[in-house]
Formats: structure tokens, C-alpha cells, sequence
């Protein structure tokens, strides 16, 4: 037997009595084992990927995470990465030296790739979250039944993407109710990913043959909401020319998603309950019952029970829909799954603007770790978006990051309001601003939140006509409101 492959078997007896908390080290390089050395883990170092692969395959799934080195013997990283997706969901990470390496990283990414780091470059502290990520998400993987391993993902269960253990957390809370059929309200600030987290839910459930109707609760004037949810009559009321169905009809044997249902006035909160309670609904300026056999999964990132207190909110629907609550993490709670979410966003930037931009600098990466996000992964996709299109080097540096943060920093008001006029179809409009306190100076948001204020309460709290008179969509008018937390107090 040559020494080669004397080497070989001593090392595949190595993976076979190593412990479950070991990591399989691809590479010889000093630094690396070092620094997982100083960490306090076990490593089982193999020097190229033909060796990985049979440890792979022989460890039953024993290693934490798998971390792959920038350059190899016998077959290039992205190529051991797509094969061994083939045989485990081990978390794969690998080392980043060059450019060429960095190149590679989108495409890593979609083969299987779960995170990356850059020694000299990347944050150390954020290496080693990332390693206990990875190890908790592998543990996590394995207590699962074989029907759910087969949902997990290298990034994350389906389309929600991260590692972390908070994430963790929220997927088998899904798991646990994807066969069923229970009314789900899911908690979370704006931006936290609910939209997604209810497709997910349905499109996994036995509902998933039928529709999934989304209704955006504040988006629909109130006057109107009932009407969209439950359908109404030929001339019920004026511009009713036709009847129509609602969502509920519309999604019957499916799944209806009520996002921010916190925003629903009490009439149509007693309506809702009804729905539940029975499954009946009738369309406006209708005398006929209909039976719908629909699940409700609603969403809010308002308190509840704060709201009931208040008298906002009924208590028996809150009862009704609080039977199975899952609350969706803020950005700021799980940043680990930063770098995951970046690249996803930015395979899908790339693509939809068509840029030859090819990675993402890691000094931008450490960047976007540090920044709160209090828009979470939506303010995240958005400051992506326009750092990407400003930029005009071949990767996205931490400088282009930094500008946009600062941007954002600056826009006190929004382009579409100003402090001289507010644009109307009739005659300019001056805005109404309260006197400021004596020696002080009111700043742009508190004019802006003034302008705002007295506007939609000068045309009682119609959106349509409020939105027009301020020269913004109705949707960023939604947005201002929920900002400054304006309400209708007559609701």
C-alpha cells in the first residue's frame, strides 16, 4: 500500500470516530486552523476534495459545517460545493483570498454556498457567529423528519432565507402546523418578511392546489375594505354597476392573508369574527348568505393587546386569531443571516438591471452587519438596490454603502412634499404648520409630520383626497402615517 494511500484510509478512520461537533477543514492553510483552533473547535483537516467528498459521504452527517479553502488539489471549490449538496445539507462555508474566488461567490451561492469569509478582510467575530450558526442550523436539520429535512435549504426553509438561531426558532414553529389547518396570526415589525412567511405557509399546506388571496388592510380606504373582502351587490352603493365577488369568495378552499389587520375598523373586526366563528359572509347591499370554507392567517406589527385596551381592537377576534401566534424576528436580531439575504437580494438585483457588477466587497458586508436596519429586510433590499444602481465600479465597495446610508440619514421629507407648497389639482395649498415653541426651530420631519396631519384631518381622513392634495401616493401617505403615528381618533 503507497503512503498516499495509507494516508487516505487513516484519515476517512479519523471522520468515522469524530465527534458531532467536529468541523471538516478543506485546505491546509495555517491561519484558518489557527483561528478554529483558538475558537475551541475540533477540526478533521482533509487537503483536497476528492477526500472531502468520501468523508462526506462516510460521516453520516457528523460534521457541523464544512469550511472549503480558496484554492484546491484535484477539483476547484465551486465544484466540491455543487457536489456535495449531492450527498448532505452540511452548512458549507469557504475561504475568499482572491478575486477570482470572490468572482465565484454568486455562484457558490446558488450551488449551496451558506457563508464566506475573507481573512485580514472580514470581521473575525463575525466568522465565528457564523460557525455557530451553521452548527446550531445542521443540528436543527437533523431533528427533523425526513419529509421536513427535504424543505430545508442551505440558506434557510424554502424561500425564507437565514441561518440563525432565531430563524430557527420560526421554522419549526411553521413546521409544526404545515399539515394544519389552524388559524395563524404572525407578529413582526414592517419588513420582517410576513408577506413571505404566509406564502410559504400556504403554498405547503393542503390548501396549496387553491388560491392565496392577499389583502393589505390600510392600502383600501375603510369606506371600501368591506366591499373587497366580502363582495357587494349591483348598486349597492354609487359605482357599484356590477355585482362582485370578494376576496373571501374568491379564496374559498384556499388560504387569505390579512395583512395589518390591526388597522381594520371595529364594523369590519365583528365581520371577521363572524367569518370565523361560522364561515358565513354576506356581499354589501346583499340578503344572501354564503358559506366559505377558507384559512385565515393574518399579520400585524402593532400590540394587540395594547389595542384593546385602547378599545381598538375587539377582544373576541383577537382571541380567535391569536390561536397559533408566530412572531417573525427584526433584521437587528439575527445578522448572521445578512450576508445570506444580500446575495439573494443581489442575484435578483442583478438580474432585474441587468448589471455586470460580480460581488460584494467584504468591508460593505461588514457594513451592512453593523447598520440597525429598522426597516429590516425591505430597507436592507432597498439601500442594495440603490447602492447598486449608483454604483460604478465592478464590485460594491463599503464607501457606496455609506453613501446611501447617509442619504437616507438626510431626506427629511420626502421629494414628494416641501415646505413651501403642497401640490393640488386646484389652487397651491400652503401647509398648515403649528407655531414652533418659543426660541426653538422646527426641524423638516416635524414640519413634514404637521403638513401631514393637518391635511388628512382637513379632509376627515379621506386617503384619496389627502394623498391628492399632498402630491403623494396613497401608499406613502400610508407609510407617513404609520411613521408618525397619526390615527384616526374616531375610528
Amino acid at each position: 500500500m503507497t503512503h498516499r494511500c495509507r494516508k487516505f484510509w487513516k484519515q476517512l478512520e479519523l471522520k468515522r470516530n469524530s465527534p458531532m461537533d467536529t468541523i471538516l477543514y478543506v485546505g491546509d492553510s495555517q491561519d484558518i486552523k489557527e483561528l478554529l483552533y483558538e475558537s475551541g473547535r475540533k477540526i478533521d483537516p482533509v487537503q483536497n476534495g476528492m477526500i472531502a467528498l468520501n468523508a462526506v459521504s462516510e460521516s453520516q452527517n457528523r460534521y457541523q459545517a464544512v469550511i472549503i479553502e480558496n484554492d484546491l488539489p484535484l477539483m476547484d471549490p465551486s465544484n466540491l460545493i455543487k457536489q456535495i449538496k449531492h450527498y448532505t445539507k452540511i452548512p458549507m462555508i469557504t475561504v475568499v483570498r482572491t478575486d477570482k474566488r470572490r468572482n465565484e461567490i454568486l455562484h457558490d451561492f446558488q450551488a449551496g454556498l451558506s457563508g464566506w469569509f475573507e481573512p485580514n478582510k472580514s470581521s473575525i467575530e463575525n466568522f465565528n457567529m457564523l460557525l455557530e450558526n451553521c452548527a446550531g442550523f445542521h443540528q436543527f436539520t437533523n431533528g427533523l423528519s425526513k419529509t421536513q429535512r427535504s424543505q430545508i435549504t442551505p440558506h434557510g426553509l424554502g424561500t425564507i432565507l437565514g441561518i440563525s438561531e432565531t430563524m430557527q426558532k420560526i421554522y419549526n414553529l411553521l413546521l409544526q402546523i404545515q399539515e394544519k389547518d389552524v388559524i395563524t396570526i404572525l407578529y413582526g415589525e414592517s419588513g420582517t418578511g410576513k408577506n413571505l412567511t404566509a406564502k410559504f405557509m400556504h403554498d405547503t399546506s393542503r390548501r396549496s392546489k387553491k388560491p392565496l388571496i392577499s389583502v393589505n388592510c390600510p392600502a383600501i380606504p375603510s369606506e371600501l375594505l368591506e366591499s373587497e373582502l366580502f363582495g357587494h351587490e349591483k348598486g349597492s352603493f354609487t359605482g357599484a354597476d356590477e355585482r362582485k365577488d370578494g376576496k373571501f369568495l374568491i379564496a374559498n378552499g384556499g388560504t387569505i392573508f390579512l395583512d395589518e389587520i390591526g388597522d381594520m375598523s371595529s364594523s369590519l373586526q365583528a365581520k371577521i369574527l363572524r367569518v370565523l366563528e361560522s364561515g358565513e359572509i354576506e356581499r354589501v347591499g346583499g340578503a344572501e348568505t354564503h358559506q366559505v370554507n377558507v384559512r385565515v392567517i393574518s399579520a400585524t406589527n402593532q400590540d394587540l393587546q395594547t389595542k384593546i385596551k385602547e378599545g381598538k381592537f375587539r377582544q373576541d377576534l383577537f382571541h380567535r386569531i391569536n390561536v397559533f401566534p408566530v412572531t417573525l424576528p427584526p433584521l437587528r436580531d439575527r445578522k448572521v443571516d445578512i450576508p445570506l439575504l444580500t446575495y439573494a437580494i443581489f442575484r435578483e438585483l442583478k438580474h432585474k438591471h441587468n448589471l455586470s457588477m460580480t460581488y460584494i466587497g467584504p468591508k460593505a458586508l461588514d457594513l451592512l452587519m453593523d447598520y440597525s436596519w429598522p426597516g429590516n429586510v425591505r430597507e436592507l433590499e432597498n439601500t442594495l438596490e440603490r447602492a447598486l444602481l449608483i454604483c460604478n465600479n465592478k464590485y460594491l465597495r463599503a464607501k457606496d454603502i455609506e453613501d446611501v446610508l447617509s442619504e437616507k440619514q438626510d431626506m427629511e421629507l420626502p421629494v414628494e412634499i416641501t415646505t413651501e407648497t403642497i401640490r393640488s389639482d386646484g389652487p397651491a395649498v400652503e401647509p398648515e404648520i403649528s407655531e414652533p415653541l418659543p426660541g426653538r426651530i422646527m426641524n423638516l420631519k416635524e414640519i413634514e409630520k404637521e403638513a401631514i396631519k393637518n391635511s388628512v384631518e382637513r379632509n376627515k381622513w379621506n386617503m384619496t383626497i389627502t394623498a391628492e392634495e399632498l402630491g403623494i401616493s396613497r401608499m406613502t401617505l400610508y407609510r407617513k402615517l404609520e411613521q408618525y403615528g397619526l390615527r384616526n381618533k374616531n375610528k
